[in-house]
Order: structure tokens, then sequence, then C-alpha cells
């Protein structure tokens, strides 16, 4: 039996092994174009491009301007620097000063509150007072406690003696059977006779504010020995020394609080009291 020629087998791995043959430069080229990765990098600017470009910007437009015009721009620009800078700085300080103005108002309103600022107002105008004088009163005498009472027996907002309401009643004809002391802790009656005899002590004093709270305090007797003394007095009309420093202490208080409740509450004495 004869047995196949080996020679075809040599001819086949000839084949399988030879190169496979190079692309055409042209081939190559399309690839690149087909965005292969062999694709050429973008070059850099040369070194006399560069050195252009800086040159360039060395001759800008600043660069070209005359040096007055120039000094003249920077000067402008500083002027307007510090122009603003000034106007935030301003802007700030006011705002805060605003600030610590609310907060000092919002305090001293918070220290001088105002209840039954109509029965105040009706009464201290038939009396002729300011409304706001006798606000002051009231919160030096009670802080608006209708309910209280001192050591020595002065009852309701004014804190009037009994002897004293007693008085006012039998001036406003009102002390018949009707009439009890306890009648003081109501808000509207205390307010009533208490401004009447502010007002009283108004026209015996001629309406000197200073006189008038010196005598609801210390009582008027004691004023009037101390217009006639010349120690307190010097014409006799006008209370230069309080010699009491108790009395002078609740005067200042009085005095300083009425100014406060003008500005607040009652700018004007014939006005009806503004919103607290």
């Amino acid at each position: 039996m004869n047995t196949p020629s080996p020679a075809p087998q040599r001819r086949r791995r000839a084949q399988a092994s030879a190169p496979a043959p190079q692309q055409a430069p042209d081939a190559q080229e399309a690839v690149r174009r087909e965005g292969g990765s062999s694709a050429p990098r973008r070059r850099t600017p040369s070194g006399s491009r560069r050195a252009a470009i800086d040159r360039a910007f060395e001759h800008s437009i600043f660069e070209r301007m005359p040096t007055p015009v120039r000094v003249l721009l920077i000067t402008l620009c500083v002027a307007v620097f510090f122009t603003c800078a000034v106007g935030i700085t301003r802007s700030y300080l006011e705002a805060q000063e605003e600030r610590r103005r609310l907060e000092a108002e919002a305090a001293e309103r918070a220290q001088h509150p105002l209840q039954y600022a109509g029965f105040i107002t009706q009464y201290a105008l038939a009396q002729d007072l300011d409304p706001a004088l006798v606000a002051a009163v009231i919160l030096c005498e009670s802080s608006y406690n209708p309910e209280a009472e001192s050591r020595l027996g002065a009852r309701g907002l004014m804190q009037l003696m009994e002897d004293t309401a007693a008085w006012v009643a039998h001036k406003l004809g009102e002390d018949g059977e009707g009439y009890s002391f306890d009648l003081l802790y109501d808000p509207e009656t205390n307010i009533r006779f208490g401004t009447w005899y502010l007002g009283y002590l108004s026209r015996r004093f001629g309406g000197d504010a200073t006189k008038i709270v010196c005598a609801y305090h210390a009582g008027q007797g004691n004023v009037d020995a101390w217009l006639k003394n010349p120690e307190y007095s010097s014409d006799g009309v006008t209370l230069d020394v309080i010699p009491t420093q108790d009395t002078a202490t609740y005067a200042a208080r009085v005095l300083r609080a009425r100014d406060v409740y003008r500005k607040y509450y009652f700018p004007s004495a014939t006005s009806e009291p503004a919103v607290p």
C-alpha cells in the first residue's frame, strides 16, 4: 500500500507562516483620518511664536498710554476704591447706630409701661394737667399696680393716703354714705381722685412741675416752708434746693419719667396717647 506524499502539508505550513503584506502608506493615512489612535499630535508654538505673543501682551493698550494718562487712571481707580470703602464703612456704622438706638428705645419703653391711658388722658385734661406727668406719678408711686398699698397705708395707682382721699371726696361732693377708702383700689376712681389732687397742687403752685411733685410727695405745707427759707429758695417762688433726699430723688424720677412718657406716648398735652 502506497503512503501519501507529505509535500502538500509542508506547502500549507509555509503559506500559513508567511508574513502578512504591509499596508500601503495610503491605507495608513486613511486609518489616521478615521480617528485611529495613530493621529498626529497638535504642534505647540515654536519659541519665536511664543515670544511674539509675549511682546503683544507687553504692548497692551495700558502700556501704550502716555504716562500722565496712566497715572490719572490709577489715581481714579484708587479714589473709587477708597470711596466705596468709606461708603460701605459709613453704612455699616449707621446701621449699627440705628440698631443701638432701637434697642435703647425698646428698653426705655419696657421700663415705662402705660396702662389706663384713657382714664389718664380724660382726667388729666379735665384738670389742665399734662397726661405724661400723671402717667409718671403712677409709675413712680405704684408701677401701675391698682392693688398697691404702702407701709404708711397709701392705696392704689396714685397711692393716696386715707385723709387725702377723704378730703378730695369732700371737695368732689362724694363723701356721702357711698364713699369708702376701699374705692381707691378701683383704677378709675383712684386716677380721678389723684388727678384732681394734682390739679389742685398745680393751681396752688402756678403749674411748676417741681413744686407740684414735691408737694405730692412731701406735702404742700413742707413746700411752703422750703420756699420761705432762703437756703432753699432765693426768691420765695422758685425751689432751688430740695432739702430732703427722698423727695429730691422722687422728684427727679417723676420728671425724668414724664419726659419719657411725652416722647413715646403723649407728644403733646392735648393729644390722644400713642399706642404703646
